[in-house]
């Protein structure tokens, strides 16, 4: 028997045999066994172990015995490919490398080979080649289960996540999966299944030009009917849902107390226990929102090394006013309106401490709210904290104190105006089409007045996310508007609402025509609403046009952006109305060659036939659905012009100041 130091003598000679004169020997580290020549090529040639010539049968390795170079296999020329000097150490791994391996076939995400021309760069450039990819024209149009449910082939696959339907027939052949792994998820809800495959792929702007529109369920039930029918074979409604359905009696608070008991996650899915519904009915036409179920918005929260992010999932287009406030570097609360007369109230005891203000980032066609904080200590937290939730309604109108932080002149009886919080511990977003309510004691009178917050990019100055941005017009006989504009002091001690109001921003889903008129001070709602509807993905705009109505060109507020705006965006048409200068004064900048929509000057006043151009098809300036603010002669005048033309006067809001 051979002992073991003859043994390895004559397997180093045999290694040199197989190398040969083309590099020199290296042993085998670990002490393992090398593997038979007949095994290296079966490994070789199946492609499980082989990695550009080499051979390798563990995932960690030392060394490894380098093979002939080039296309040399087991000391033989691989017919057709000539020999090569190379460096024995050439593309050798270094000393204590790790070999990582996926599966056995080296795909550790399991993805198939796409072919020529659907790469991700391939299908951006076809949805932004206006290819109507959703198969809707370009609308928004609510789905059921049961239509889902039939789109379940190959030729025609719809799926949802997370309530929005996605039409990813043309998306089959660019998923890196495979089409075969799309499919699992084709013709219902796979929100599960993308959760559980891969979450953290941005969906939502890889299909957002396949949206369809939101999923939804539509049950009728007739609760006049008889219930002792024998015939029936659907229990009897509970006397709760009736009572509610005909009374609409509000729901009583509700609270609870969360706390994260699974230290193994980094994110944990954190939801408040949702009241009964008022209803179980849902629908998306407008008209039939007779019972509609609360919105209950969902908790969830997500970490990096320095930041923490809570997020708030509410509804597509609820349009949710938010407020938070900071008590310490650990106490957090955070109020969310998306219903009139209803609070989501949120009271946060973190884990660790927080700097403030946090950042605040809001998506009106999904509904998410995103609170992002700076950790004092950069660290990874096993838990958030602790929260507590309640629901309230009917509260009672909140107040908080504000002081003018800056004044800057727009124009010459108008001002800029940002409002700080007295202690900078309050953040409030306020929703498109809500006002505030400004009040102030002026000569021993309490005095309030309403005010529309502005976008930050219309003030003219950088506005910290805690301030609020307003526009205000100093009035001869108006005490607060003299008292807000004055410019030495500035004014203090303003106590300033949460915001208020009822326009419904989900009205304009299905629309993507839009005209707006605003008289004077009445373009402050339009800020806020020309910049959504302009960013708008879904139903994406047609047109939009402005008609500004003034005295002189002095009065027009905010010109600059409008007009920049308009030469932006080929989709927007801005139109000014002046009541008293006549043409020949007017000297707007002659357009530039091809630019079509530069902003217009016309002397005038509102008139029929200024509305007859908004309501006739066959006009440019022709829209589904329009909004005005301004005097209150103003409003009338134009409902009422409104009123006699054929246009449909629920597609029609009046902002009231």
């Amino acid at each position: 028997m051979m002992n073991l130091c003859g043994w390895l003598k004559t397997f180093k000679r045999k290694g040199k045999n197989a190398v040969g004169a083309h590099g020199p020997e290296e042993e085998e580290a670990d002490g393992e066994m090398a593997p038979e020549e007949g095994e290296i090529g079966e490994r070789l040639t199946s492609g499980k172990r082989a990695n550009s010539g080499r051979a390798g049968w563990g995932r960690k390795i030392k060394s490894v015995t380098k093979l002939a170079t080039g296309a040399r296999i087991n000391g033989q020329q691989r017919e057709g490919t000539p020999a090569k000097e190379t460096d024995p150490s050439a593309n050798e791994p270094a000393e204590d490398a790790v070999v990582e391996c996926g599966d056995d076939e080296g795909n550790p995400r399991n993805k198939t080979a796409l072919k020529p021309g659907h790469s991700l760069m391939d299908w951006i450039r076809l949805g932004n080649s206006g290819a109507d990819l959703a198969g809707t024209g370009g609308r928004a149009v609510p789905v059921s289960h049961a239509e889902l449910a039939k789109h379940d082939r190959p030729d025609d696959a719809w799926m949802a996540i997370r309530g929005k339907v996605y039409n990813v027939t043309r998306y089959m052949n660019f998923h890196p999966g495979g089409s075969d792994e799309l499919m699992r998820g084709a013709g219902k809800d796979a929100t599960r299944l993308f959760e559980e495959v891969h979450a953290w792929v941005n969906y939502e702007s890889l299909l957002a030009k396949c949206y369809i529109g939101p999923l939804r369920n539509t049950v009728t039930i007739n609760l006049n009917a008889d219930s002792t029918n024998p015939n029936s074979k659907l229990p009897p409604p509970p006397p709760s849902f009736a009572k509610a359905s005909k009374s609409s009696v509000p729901l009583a608070g509700l609270a609870t107390t969360v706390s994260p008991t699974s230290p193994s996650k980094d994110t944990l899915d954190t939801a408040p226990l949702s009241p009964p519904p008022l209803s179980i009915v849902s629908s998306a036409s407008d008209d039939s929102l007779k019972l509609s179920v609360p919105i209950v918005p969902r908790f969830d929260w997500i970490q990096k090394t320095s930041e923490l992010t809570l997020i708030f999932y509410t509804r597509s287009l609820a349009n949710p006013g938010v407020m938070v406030e900071c008590v310490d570097h650990l106490e957090v609360t955070v109020n969310i309106l998306v219903e009139s007369s209803v609070q989501h109230r949120y009271r946060f005891h973190l884990a660790n401490n927080v700097r403030w203000p946090c950042t605040a980032r809001t998506s009106l066609e999904s509904g998410k709210i995103e609170l992002v904080f700076n950790k004092l200590c950069p660290a990874l937290w096993t838990s958030y904290g602790q929260m507590t939730y309640e629901r309230r309604e009917n509260c009672e109108l909140q107040l908080h104190e504000y002081d003018v932080a800056t004044r800057i002149e727009i124009t010459h009886d108008s001002c800029a105006l940002l409002l700080r919080p007295k202690n900078n511990s309050l953040l409030q977003i306020t929703p498109v089409g809500y006002h505030v309510s400004v009040s102030a004691s002026i000569d021993g009178e309490y005095v309030s007045r309403s005010y529309t917050p502005v976008p930050a990019n219309c003030v003219g100055t950088d506005c910290p996310g805690t301030f609020i941005p307003l526009l205000v017009k100093s009035y001869a006989d108006g005490c607060l508007s003299k008292h807000l504009t004055r410019p030495v002091p500035l004014g203090t001690s303003l106590q300033v609402s949460q915001p208020s109001g009822n326009f419904v921003l989900s009205k304009l889903r299905h629309h993507n025509r839009f005209a707006l008129l605003a008289a004077g001070s009445g373009l402050t709602p339009m800020l806020a609403l020309l910049h959504y509807l302009l960013e708008r993905n879904s139903n994406r705009i047609e047109h939009i046009c402005l008609l500004y109505f003034n005295k002189t060109e002095a009065d027009i507020w905010c010109r600059e952006m409008l007009e920049n705006l308009c030469k932006k965006d080929k989709r927007f048409t801005l139109r000014h109305y002046l009541s008293e200068v006549e043409l020949p004064e007017l000297q707007p900048p002659a357009p530039a060659a091809g630019d079509e929509n530069r902003s217009s000057f016309v002397h005038g006043r509102v008139t029929p036939d200024i509305i007859r151009q908004l309501t006739a098809k066959d006009l440019p300036l022709y829209a589904t659905y329009c909004c005005l603010c301004g005097p209150k002669p103003f409003n009338e005048l134009c409902q009422q012009y409104f009123q006699q033309s054929d246009h449909n006067p629920k597609h029609l809001h009046c902002f009231q100041g």
